[in-house]
């Protein structure tokens, strides 16, 4: 099983997704609608993939949702794709605070100081901490929503970095990808 996440103000089924089950057609990918608050966030995560009757094998995060892949790549110790992973994300969304919309869906919510300080403590919890084996960081050089260079500099000496010179924070053209990602699944003996 593969669990796809989401970024800040997305929805379970976006092209991430669907980049998933393209691209590994006979794998269950477990892609959850997540709410504002952080530790809610993860809390459906993890009931996600305990309530998924499969095994956790890899994970896959995009911009926030990288962070949170992060986070349960500590935790559950498997190959985890991030994707313009928002690095210190309680810095990155402190602009956020206050009513937010789902870009997606068009809910209504709010986002608050208790957010990016649940944030941070995840980060302090977590930074530096997963496997580098298990990290593997792709982030593209036209990133308008978070400086690329963060990802960079964080992920230069853990894990794997893949620069690609062109894509915005949504990372167009996953295509481009597909190969790294397949031999990241096939690599954990998949």
């Amino acid at each position: 099983m593969i669990l796809n996440i989401h970024g800040f103000r997305s929805c379970g089924a976006n092209a991430k997704a669907a980049f998933l089950k393209e691209t590994f057609p006979g794998v269950k990918i477990i892609a959850p609608t997540l709410p504002l608050p952080p530790l809610e966030a993860l809390e459906v995560l993890e009931e996600s993939v305990k309530g998924s009757g499969e095994p956790l094998e890899m994970i896959l995060g995009s911009s926030l949702g990288g962070f949170y892949a992060y986070v349960l790549c500590c935790r559950y110790r498997v190959p985890t794709v991030l994707i313009n992973p928002a690095v210190v994300p309680f810095v990155h969304l402190a602009g956020a605070i206050g009513p937010v919309t789902n870009a997606y869906t068009g809910e209504p919510g709010t986002w608050t100081v208790a957010d990016c300080l649940a944030l941070k403590d995840l980060f302090c919890e977590t930074a530096y901490r997963a496997e580098s084996r298990f990290v593997h960081a792709f982030i593209t050089q036209d990133d308008e929503v978070l400086e690329p260079r963060l990802a960079r500099d964080f992920f230069r000496f853990h894990g794997t970095l893949v620069e690609l010179p062109w894509g915005t924070h949504r990372f167009e053209g996953l295509d481009r990808i597909r190969d790294e990602v397949r031999a990241i699944y096939g690599a954990a003996g998949k």
